[in-house]
């Protein structure tokens, strides 16, 4: 992935994961290693759709959906598949041969996650491909149902219990799209809904039209 996208992973990490709306270009190239240059450029453009809003100190999301849509439709998942392959095993049987450091996403990761029992076909995990080829070989007759992507250092920072973070979750069923990954982002979009009362507070303070500095 682009380290644009570590940006954009981490803002919708603190907002849906940690419940943060307030944060620094400084402390977000921090936790992604990147240059602020980066983070300015991708806060520039957040700002562009008034999804954030400049403070003097930082800036405050606003509208944390239009990022995670804004990162959905420009994320380019195929570009990423390093090893694809076709398995006559089911899902399950396939995520339990995985190597244990992989990361599960999308459907593999929902269920891992939440224990959703929704069919799926396809399984897509991050990992290094040679120990997965090693595992599943090359089968090309058949379409494939058994992607490896390729993952990065802020990927795993922010993944947990070995599925990523909720917002890369998202992203990659919309890349994938079609009726099951439809699905999934119905059941997966209530899991994000943000905290009623933190979602009030922060109306009310843009509403007064407060910085962070105020707070």
């Amino acid at each position: 992935m682009k380290r644009t996208e570590w940006v954009l992973r981490e803002i919708l990490y603190r907002v849906y994961e940690e419940n943060e709306f307030f944060m620094s270009q400084k402390s977000l190239a921090e936790a992604c290693g990147v240059s602020l240059d980066t983070v300015n450029k991708v806060v520039g453009r957040l700002e562009a759709f008034r999804s954030l809003e400049k403070k003097p100190f930082g800036f405050r999301v606003l509208e944390p959906k239009k990022i995670l849509l804004y990162w959905a439709s420009t994320r380019d998942l195929r570009r990423e598949v390093l090893y694809s392959t076709y398995s006559p095993d089911s899902p399950q049987e396939m995520e339990e041969a995985l190597p244990e450091n992989a990361l599960l996403t999308a459907f593999s990761g929902c269920r891992k996650r939440f224990g959703w029992m929704e069919d799926y076909e396809e399984v897509y995990v991050y990992s290094p491909p040679e120990p997965v080829r090693r595992k599943f070989g090359e089968r090309t007759h058949l379409p494939p149902n058994l992607f490896v992507l390729q993952g990065d250092p802020h990927l795993y920072k922010r993944s947990r219990g070995g599925v990523p973070s909720l917002a890369q979750l998202y992203v990659d069923l919309w890349q994938i799209g079609g009726d099951p990954a439809n699905r999934h982002l119905m059941k997966l979009e209530k899991k994000m809904e943000l905290r009623p009362v933190e979602a009030l507070k922060e109306l009310a303070r843009a509403a007064r039209g407060e910085s962070w500095g105020e707070r």
